[in-house]
């Protein structure tokens, strides 16, 4: 059977939670509701009572991946146990769990847990399929390589041992030119390293040549004019700021590289840096999106389970896009 990851589109939120209703029911001893009401305008997704506690269960057919989204999965959660302590369930022990077929870094993990939200992903779900002889049905949703040991993140530790700042900028630009040619290529090619206009000015880190021929890439290329996907590192303390956004935004035309850019960073930019992102896309058509290390350590985690990294740069640009 082929993995759900070779198709993004190979199936639909309902059947996942379908598939997850019936693997609860498979391991007994539990009361399993579907598309349960809360409350007017609350209606989640499962609903397992075992008797000694009651678990809400959202499922997520993509899994969150940025900040934005995964907080709104926790706010989501949270007003459904609200909704719960005051209706049905109440006085009853109550407990949050975000499904989801894929896999979360250990950060985003933490940060859900620390709000009282447990994970259920594509690792976890597998581990309950083979308990309850559903193995076959879950690599639909999983992919078989959900059920094996995951690569180690190796360029994760890497990256989370590199000191912060100028003295590790050239160590920093290395690391960054190899995760993205391990994340990225194929379907983009290896990098081109440290190019430059014909005028020996605006000079890039590396750039990705972008010739996709399906996918989310060739979207970028169509839609964005990605023809080359520029690339460039900053080693900074703290986030970036508007001067290190121009700097980027200089390199892109849409007669040279294209109109698209990534910035690896260590830290969320600062309110210059975004507001400067957002203009550069409102008057120029510049599509500029940034990369902390959690980000990056979330790429990671997706490559080592078979997941497509380009997930979170994909949510991002909606991200960006619908808040503007």
């Amino acid at each position: 059977m082929a993995s759900a990851h070779s198709n993004p589109f190979s199936f639909r939120e309902v059947e996942f939670v379908e598939f997850l209703a019936t693997l609860l029911r498979k391991t007994g001893g539990h009361t399993v509701l579907s598309e349960v009401r809360l409350a007017p305008g609350k209606v989640v997704d499962l609903v397992v009572d075992s008797g000694h506690q009651v678990s809400i269960i959202e499922t997520k057919r993509n899994s969150p991946q940025t900040r934005l989204r995964i907080d709104d999965a926790i706010g989501q959660l949270k007003g459904y146990l609200t909704a719960a302590t005051d209706g049905p369930f109440a006085g009853r022990t109550l407990r949050l769990i975000l499904a989801i077929p894929n896999s979360l870094s250990g950060e985003k993990i933490a940060h859900l847990e620390r709000e009282g939200v447990e994970v259920w992903d594509g690792s976890r779900i597998a581990q309950m399929a083979i308990s309850a002889g559903a193995k076959e049905e879950a690599s639909r949703f999983l992919g078989e390589q959900a059920f094996g040991p995951a690569t180690p993140p190796a360029f994760a530790e890497r990256l989370l041992q590199l000191p912060r700042g100028k003295g590790s900028w050239s160590p920093y630009q290395k690391l960054c030119r190899d995760i993205a040619e391990f994340l990225f290529c194929p379907p983009l090619r290896s990098p081109i390293w440290e190019s430059s206009n014909e005028a020996e000015v605006n000079k890039r880190d590396f750039i990705l040549p972008n010739y996709a021929t399906d996918g989310f890439w060739r979207f970028l290329r169509e839609k964005y004019y990605a023809d080359y996907v520029v690339v460039d590192a900053k080693n900074y303390q703290n986030g970036i700021e508007k001067k290190e956004v121009l700097q980027i935004a200089n390199y892109l035309s849409r007669h040279g590289t294209g109109l698209f850019a990534l910035i690896m960073t260590r830290a969320d930019p600062r309110e210059s840096g975004l507001y400067t992102i957002r203009d550069q896309w409102i008057q120029h058509g510049k599509l500029i999106v940034t990369l902390n290390d959690r980000e990056v350590e979330q790429m990671l985690v997706d490559k080592s389970f078979g997941n497509d990294p380009s997930e979170l740069i994909r949510q991002k640009i909606e991200d960006f896009r619908l808040g503007i």
